[in-house]
Protein backbone atom coordinates (compact mmCIF):
# COMPACT_ATOMS: atom_id res chain seq x y z
CA UNK A 1 0.00 0.00 0.00
CA UNK A 2 0.79 3.04 -1.23
CA UNK A 3 1.40 6.12 1.55
CA UNK A 4 0.74 9.82 0.41
CA UNK A 5 1.68 13.04 2.72
CA UNK A 6 -2.20 13.46 2.40
CA UNK A 7 -2.58 10.01 4.26
CA UNK A 8 -0.16 10.59 7.10
CA UNK A 9 -1.77 14.17 7.50
CA UNK A 10 -5.48 12.68 7.56
CA UNK A 11 -4.41 9.54 9.67
CA UNK A 12 -6.99 9.44 12.69
CA UNK A 13 -5.96 6.99 15.64
CA UNK A 14 -8.50 5.73 18.27
CA UNK A 15 -8.18 7.05 21.55
CA UNK A 16 -7.48 4.90 24.82
CA UNK A 17 -6.67 5.75 28.13
CA UNK A 18 -3.14 5.18 28.32
CA UNK A 19 -2.63 6.48 24.33
CA UNK A 20 0.27 9.45 23.18
CA UNK A 21 -0.39 12.88 23.28
CA UNK A 22 -1.98 13.80 20.56
CA UNK A 23 -0.12 17.12 20.48
CA UNK A 24 3.26 15.31 19.64
CA UNK A 25 1.12 12.83 17.31
CA UNK A 26 -0.02 15.34 15.42
CA UNK A 27 3.26 17.46 14.88
CA UNK A 28 4.83 14.01 14.49
CA UNK A 29 2.73 13.51 11.88
CA UNK A 30 3.17 16.76 10.12
CA UNK A 31 7.07 16.13 9.88
CA UNK A 32 6.68 12.79 8.07
CA UNK A 33 4.16 14.55 5.91
CA UNK A 34 6.88 17.23 4.92
CA UNK A 35 9.88 15.11 4.85
CA UNK A 36 7.32 12.60 2.69
CA UNK A 37 6.29 15.55 0.76
CA UNK A 38 10.17 16.20 0.15
CA UNK A 39 11.08 12.84 -0.56
CA UNK A 40 8.01 12.86 -2.92
CA UNK A 41 9.03 16.41 -4.44
CA UNK A 42 12.79 14.60 -5.11
CA UNK A 43 11.88 11.63 -6.30
CA UNK A 44 9.78 12.99 -9.01
CA UNK A 45 12.51 15.59 -9.93
CA UNK A 46 15.05 12.74 -10.15
CA UNK A 47 12.69 10.97 -12.18
CA UNK A 48 12.24 13.61 -14.53
CA UNK A 49 16.02 14.21 -14.79
CA UNK A 50 16.67 10.11 -15.27
CA UNK A 51 14.02 10.76 -18.31
CA UNK A 52 15.87 13.76 -19.59
CA UNK A 53 19.21 11.72 -19.47
CA UNK A 54 17.52 8.67 -21.04
CA UNK A 55 16.34 10.92 -23.55
CA UNK A 56 19.75 12.50 -24.35
CA UNK A 57 21.15 8.98 -24.21
CA UNK A 58 19.00 7.84 -26.94
CA UNK A 59 20.14 11.02 -29.00
CA UNK A 60 23.27 10.25 -28.44
CA UNK A 61 23.52 6.55 -29.14
CA UNK A 62 21.66 7.87 -32.42
CA UNK A 63 23.95 9.95 -33.34
CA UNK A 64 26.63 7.72 -32.68
CA UNK A 65 25.09 5.57 -34.75
CA UNK A 66 24.78 8.07 -37.92
CA UNK A 67 28.36 8.65 -37.15
CA UNK A 68 29.32 5.15 -37.08
CA UNK A 69 26.95 4.53 -40.50
CA UNK A 70 28.57 7.84 -41.85
CA UNK A 71 32.54 6.59 -41.18
CA UNK A 72 31.53 3.49 -42.87
CA UNK A 73 30.02 4.66 -45.71
CA UNK A 74 32.74 7.39 -46.04
CA UNK A 75 35.14 4.18 -45.71
CA UNK A 76 33.35 2.37 -48.48
CA UNK A 77 33.22 5.48 -50.28
CA UNK A 78 37.15 5.89 -49.94
CA UNK A 79 38.05 2.54 -50.83
CA UNK A 80 35.89 2.38 -54.25
CA UNK A 81 37.66 5.96 -55.05
CA UNK A 82 40.73 4.09 -54.37
CA UNK A 83 39.94 0.76 -56.56
CA UNK A 84 38.64 3.35 -59.19
CA UNK A 85 41.64 5.42 -59.27
CA UNK A 86 44.34 1.93 -59.66
CA UNK A 87 41.73 1.02 -62.13
CA UNK A 88 42.07 4.02 -63.77
CA UNK A 89 45.70 4.57 -63.39
CA UNK A 90 46.08 0.83 -64.71
CA UNK A 91 43.50 1.77 -67.91
CA UNK A 92 46.01 5.21 -68.33
CA UNK A 93 49.18 3.45 -68.05
CA UNK A 94 48.36 0.75 -70.46
CA UNK A 95 46.88 2.86 -73.38
CA UNK A 96 50.17 4.81 -72.62
CA UNK A 97 51.60 1.81 -73.26
CA UNK A 98 49.87 0.61 -76.22
CA UNK A 99 50.67 4.53 -77.63
CA UNK A 100 54.38 4.42 -77.20
CA UNK A 101 54.30 1.08 -79.13
CA UNK A 102 52.29 2.14 -82.10
CA UNK A 103 54.64 5.30 -81.84
CA UNK A 104 57.47 3.07 -82.35
CA UNK A 105 55.88 1.27 -84.62
CA UNK A 106 55.19 3.61 -86.38
CA UNK A 107 58.64 5.11 -86.02
CA UNK A 108 60.52 2.10 -87.23
CA UNK A 109 57.84 2.03 -90.38
CA UNK A 110 58.85 5.54 -91.49
CA UNK A 111 62.23 4.94 -90.91
CA UNK A 112 62.25 1.41 -92.78
CA UNK A 113 60.09 3.57 -95.99
CA UNK A 114 62.91 6.14 -95.53
CA UNK A 115 65.49 3.53 -95.75
CA UNK A 116 63.75 2.11 -99.25
CA UNK A 117 63.29 5.69 -100.49
CA UNK A 118 67.38 6.38 -99.92
CA UNK A 119 68.18 3.01 -101.51
CA UNK A 120 65.89 3.83 -104.72
CA UNK A 121 67.17 7.50 -104.91
CA UNK A 122 70.99 5.93 -104.43
CA UNK A 123 69.55 3.09 -107.14
CA UNK A 124 68.11 6.07 -109.25
CA UNK A 125 71.16 8.30 -109.02
CA UNK A 126 73.74 5.57 -110.04
CA UNK A 127 71.33 4.48 -112.92
CA UNK A 128 71.38 8.76 -113.99
CA UNK A 129 75.06 8.75 -113.51
CA UNK A 130 75.46 5.51 -115.79
CA UNK A 131 73.48 7.32 -118.86
CA UNK A 132 75.17 10.24 -118.07
CA UNK A 133 78.32 8.62 -118.58
CA UNK A 134 77.17 6.42 -121.30
CA UNK A 135 75.57 9.55 -123.30
CA UNK A 136 78.99 11.16 -122.60
CA UNK A 137 81.32 8.29 -123.78
CA UNK A 138 78.67 7.98 -127.19
CA UNK A 139 79.26 11.79 -127.33
CA UNK A 140 82.71 11.81 -127.09
CA UNK A 141 82.76 8.70 -129.46
CA UNK A 142 81.24 10.60 -131.80
CA UNK A 143 83.37 13.63 -131.56
CA UNK A 144 86.06 11.31 -131.86
CA UNK A 145 84.31 10.18 -134.96
CA UNK A 146 83.49 13.85 -136.22
CA UNK A 147 87.17 15.03 -135.72
CA UNK A 148 88.47 11.57 -137.89
CA UNK A 149 86.01 12.90 -140.67
CA UNK A 150 87.35 16.35 -140.60
CA UNK A 151 90.71 15.03 -140.87
CA UNK A 152 90.47 12.97 -143.82
CA UNK A 153 88.83 15.99 -145.42
CA UNK A 154 91.14 18.89 -144.65
CA UNK A 155 94.36 16.68 -145.97
CA UNK A 156 97.70 15.73 -144.13
CA UNK A 157 99.04 19.29 -142.99
CA UNK A 158 96.09 19.35 -140.41
CA UNK A 159 96.36 15.62 -139.81
CA UNK A 160 99.32 16.06 -138.34
CA UNK A 161 98.22 18.86 -136.57
CA UNK A 162 95.51 17.29 -134.76
CA UNK A 163 96.35 14.16 -133.76
CA UNK A 164 98.41 15.49 -131.01
CA UNK A 165 94.95 16.78 -129.69
CA UNK A 166 92.90 14.04 -130.44
CA UNK A 167 95.24 12.11 -128.04
CA UNK A 168 94.71 14.26 -125.56
CA UNK A 169 91.16 14.70 -125.89
CA UNK A 170 90.55 11.22 -125.02
CA UNK A 171 92.72 11.22 -122.12
CA UNK A 172 90.07 13.71 -120.47
CA UNK A 173 87.59 13.16 -118.36
CA UNK A 174 84.01 13.44 -118.77
CA UNK A 175 84.31 16.57 -116.46
CA UNK A 176 86.94 18.12 -118.33
CA UNK A 177 84.85 18.08 -121.67
CA UNK A 178 82.89 21.20 -120.37
CA UNK A 179 86.00 23.28 -119.37
CA UNK A 180 87.72 23.76 -122.68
Amino acid sequence: MKITPLDIRKQEFKKSFKGYEKNEVDIFLEMMAKEMENLVRENKRMNEQLRELDLKIEDYKRMEKTLQDTLTSAQKTTDEIRRNARKEADMIVKKARIQASEIVEDAAAQVRDLMNQIAALRNQRDGFMAQLRGFLASQLKMLDEMEKIKAYEVGGEREKKEAPLKSRKSDKKVGDLFRD
